[in-house]
């Protein structure tokens, strides 16, 4: 369940406003007080208390947010995020905090290309101070990155937020880690199950926060480090950083801890002595830090009516997967509550349900694709069926899900044909390759991973975001792009970029950078030339394959942006939104042509059908909803 705005909480002492953003199992919103003060309450997502394998950890899932809120609540300090109250709401625990207006440092970094060593060293020595009293408190915060340190608008203030995975600590005890880390930015101690705490773990971060404000380069991971991965020097891609800063940063980001400085102090020493006499531009009261641009105006000429022809029931959760067949006959869904359902395109009507009793998955099916034509006959030939049934043709459909699973099906008898396992963490997305002979998927563990559908074999793992990856795309294949080095897989994160990877060499070739926040979704344009993206700033942004730059951006959405879909013409795109509704899009000239209405909650995820003349959507309201061009 999500709170929508105007909901009253805490007997009316506050007032939601909107949703922020949410995460693995925490959700965040603005509200405001009785002062009419804004101010951000946290809080647990219901789904995950009530899910499955949580249920026998609620409890304690609750205690450790409650006590995330209470080591807030004793670190008083003005580089260190407020709490205001704890309550709670139901039988969901609140924190209200201080609202920050501003940007985090990994935005005003994308902003600016890389800080300056003042600005950067003005706002690490705040953090730094701030960091001494927590450790003096006995605490570890754990996830320093930029994204998790605010600047204050019209003010040059860094804020330390998000004490999520902060843990109580006796210097070099050996007790039991969280197995949440960020790569880039976490040192080799986090992972491990067991490890000794102390100081040099948040020092290690803040040196690699440091390392990435100058150079806009996110550090070799500490696993990577571990397998003879070299650390580059922040001075070789910046060569204007000064070589006392650049010692710190290597002496700070040691593998070993016990030749890492064993205090903040003790490493803000190394950086020098801190002058106060450089002045830094403020962040002005009139950026924009969440774009919410005056849209283009309509073109009339190209103005489209579709109309909701059918509303499918039948999920007993939200739904968050959608794909149609390669012939346009069938739809299947995904949902939060385990379950895979085709529909007929044509009727609605509901031809089965894969995965029976022991062989489902075990938690929310988070995407889902169908083979192409070419797998689907493949497939066919192995099985000994005839390429000219009828029925669903033995078209195979994988599924990702958050049990940390991909599964393949059969679609025809609805069994599963094997179980893919390799992915530590949830599933976000899958793709199937143009050939069908490979699968793509994206996952929690901040990897892509490719696998071989015949055999279920992992060929590639890439690795280079260092959050989330929230979608993965397949380039088409087209006479420009049928050469082996011609074929791209593309991926979407919550570090806010977009990647696309060579297949043949596993290479990161470009990172797309632009977004402001959350990238939840991407999809290639059918000739493979344009690639569109929807995050949670509200935007889609189209981008040039070939260059990389930004073609342009959508700016329609007042809520985050969750599924994008180009037509098979390559004319238009479709658009799912938080804010309820689809819009439909003019790709050339990047006008809105239309807006669709009917779902009650956020809408998750759409398709278009092969002749683009019908749409799919799924979401919060546990539908699915079939849209028809007029």
């Amino acid at each position: 369940m999500v709170w929508n705005a105007g909901k009253s909480l805490f007997g009316g002492r506050y007032i939601i406003e909107s949703q922020l953003g949410e995460g693995g199992i925490g959700i965040t919103y603005l509200a405001r007080n009785q002062q009419n003060q804004l101010r951000v309450i946290k809080t647990l997502k219901e789904e995950i208390l009530n899910h499955p394998a949580w249920i026998l950890h609620r409890n304690k899932l609750r205690q450790d947010f409650r006590d995330e809120a209470v080591r807030l609540a004793v670190c008083h300090h003005p580089h260190i995020v407020q709490i205001e109250t704890i309550f709670d709401e139901g039988n969901l625990p609140c924190m209200v905090m201080d609202y920050i207006e501003g940007e985090d440092l990994g935005q005003r970094l994308r902003r600016m290309g890389v800080l300056s060593e003042a600005e950067a060293l003005l706002y690490i020595r705040q953090i730094g101070d701030a960091l001494t009293l927590i450790h003096s408190k006995g605490l570890l915060h754990r996830d320093l990155k930029p994204r998790n340190i605010m600047i204050r608008i019209d003010k040059s203030e860094a804020v330390l937020i998000d004490f999520g995975i902060a843990r109580e600590f006796i210097p070099n005890m050996i007790q039991r880690h969280t197995v949440y880390r960020t790569p880039g930015f976490a040192p080799p101690e986090q992972y491990e199950s067991e490890a000794p705490r102390g100081e040099y773990i948040d020092i290690y971060a803040l040196a690699a926060t440091l390392y990435n404000l100058l150079t806009a380069v996110i550090p070799t991971s500490a696993d990577d480090r571990r397998h003879n991965v070299n650390l580059e020097p922040p001075q070789y891609f910046n060569p204007k950083i000064s070589d006392r800063v650049n010692q710190a940063i290597m002496c700070g980001m040691d593998l070993e801890s016990t030749y890492r400085p064993q205090s903040v102090q003790e490493w803000l020493d190394l950086l020098g002595s801190d002058t106060g006499g450089d002045k830094i531009a403020p962040i002005s009261s009139n950026l924009v830090i969440t774009p919410k641009l005056k849209p283009p105006p309509p073109v009339v000429l190209d103005q489209q009516k579709w109309q909701c022809v059918q509303t499918l029931k039948g999920h007993s959760s939200m739904v968050h997967a959608i794909a149609i067949s390669s012939d346009g006959q069938f739809i299947a869904s995904g949902s939060n509550d385990h379950t895979i359902k085709l529909w007929q395109l044509g009727t609605g009507k509901l031809v089965r349900q894969l995965g029976r009793w022991s062989s489902g998955h075990s938690s929310m099916v988070h995407s889902i694709a169908f083979s192409p034509v070419s797998s689907k006959l493949s497939h066919q030939r192995e099985s000994g069926k005839s390429a000219g049934v009828a029925e669903l043709n033995s078209e195979i459909l994988a599924s990702g899900s958050w049990d940390n699973t991909i599964k393949l099906w059969d679609v025809n008898t609805g069994k599963e044909i094997r179980t893919l396992a390799g992915h530590t963490n949830w599933v976000n997305s899958v793709a199937f390759s143009p050939d069908g002979k490979f699968l793509a998927s994206g996952s929690v563990d901040c990897t892509i991973k490719l696998w071989q559908v015949h055999t279920g074999i992992e060929t590639q793992t890439l690795i280079g975001h260092s959050d989330s990856v929230s979608s993965v795309a397949y380039s088409p294949t087209t006479p420009a792009t049928n050469s082996k080095d011609r074929q791209l897989v593309a991926s979407a994160s919550t570090d806010y970029t977009i990647k696309l990877w060579q297949v043949y060499t596993g290479r990161n070739i470009c990172t797309l950078l632009g977004h402001s926040f959350f990238v939840n979704c991407i999809a290639f344009s059918k000739d493979g030339e344009i690639i569109a993206s929807g995050s949670g700033d509200n935007t889609i942004k189209l981008w040039d394959v070939n260059t990389g730059r930004e073609i342009r951006t959508l700016i329609g959405h007042s809520d985050s942006v969750w599924s994008v879909a180009f037509s098979h013409n390559g004319q238009f795109l479709a658009s799912a939104s938080w804010d309820n509704t689809i819009k439909l899009w003019h790709v050339d000239s990047g006008r809105e042509i239309s807006t669709l209405i009917g779902h009650s909650s956020y809408v998750r995820c759409v398709a278009f059908s092969p002749d683009g003349q019908t749409l799919v959507s799924g979401g919060d309201d546990d539908t699915i909803k079939i849209w028809r061009r007029g």
